[in-house]
């Protein structure tokens, strides 16, 4: 039985921190997948078409298409009553959710940047879904890949209807997935050293031991909105080698990645 497609979703939905053009370093998150992940297709969800040249230049080559979608709101209903999300983050983040369980696949933010795709997809073999370690509060949904079987995947999207918590940014995205870990750790694969929180802007020696390390991530989640200096365009990418400037050359120019250091660690085992 051949092996299902296997896609990658991006969403974006008009909010307060939206812009209506894709960026610089939006545009190497895509060039990243094509170049190393390799799916079958790539998709941005939305309720609006971007714009510039990098959205041009993407779509010109037939590289990524954009699917309608509305906001998603159904959240807390189970009390009876819709709660108005807070945040269009949490209208994203459960989006996601409700993609990857009707088409399967991987989801990502465009901070996200692929390098190691033969390794996520050796794992979506194996496991129904992948969630993206954070910090010892809870998981990241900047990453999360899986199923449209995946238990996991179907309770986390519950937890939104259930026990929204619109006040609390990591409530339903971090806390409730690390809890569902636990509970469906046979149906998860928690992915570590792609999401966790670091520091990128530190001066770095070329093929320094740090330099290896960071690159041996089969992603990584840089969090550009943390108010990390802008890269606009690639001359922003001169200058001293930064672990964050020498990720997004190393996607520009499109170099091969190198294997990963020994003993790397890329999962978080969960012990119920």
């Amino acid at each position: 039985m051949p092996a299902p497609p296997i896609y990658l979703h991006y969403v974006r939905f008009n909010g307060s921190r939206t812009t209506n053009y894709l960026s610089f370093t939006e545009y190497l998150s895509v060039r990243s997948a094509v170049q190393y992940l390799a799916p079958d297709a790539i998709f941005l969800h939305g309720d609006f078409v971007p714009t510039g040249v990098y959205w041009e230049n993407l779509t010109s080559e037939g590289l990524i298409s954009h699917v309608h979608m509305e906001k998603p709101f159904d959240f807390g209903k189970r009390e009876g009553k819709l709660k108005r999300p807070k945040f269009v983050e949490h209208q994203a983040d459960l989006a996601k959710l409700e993609i990857l369980l009707e088409y399967g696949g991987i989801a990502a933010d465009f901070d996200v940047y692929f390098l190691r795709g033969e390794k996520i997809k050796k794992i979506l073999r194996k496991n129904k879904a992948i969630t993206c370690y954070g910090d010892e509060d809870g998981n990241n949904i900047g990453f999360v890949a899986g199923w449209p079987d995946s238990v996991f995947l179907k309770a986390w999207r519950r937890s939104y209807e259930d026990l929204y918590v619109k006040e609390d940014w990591n409530f339903n995205q971090a806390f409730v997935s690390k809890y569902l870990t636990v509970l469906f750790a046979k149906d998860v694969y928690v992915a570590d050293n792609v999401c966790v929180i670091r520091d990128t802007e530190s001066v770095v020696e070329e093929n320094s031991p740090q330099l290896r390390y960071f690159m041996s991530a089969m992603a990584v989640h840089t969090y550009n909105r943390h108010g990390k200096p802008q890269i606009r365009s690639v001359a922003d990418l001169g200058g001293n080698t930064t672990h964050r400037k020498h990720l997004l050359r190393t996607i520009y120019r499109n170099l091969e990645i190198p294997e990963s250091e020994p003993g790397f660690q890329d999962e978080v085992t969960i012990r119920p």
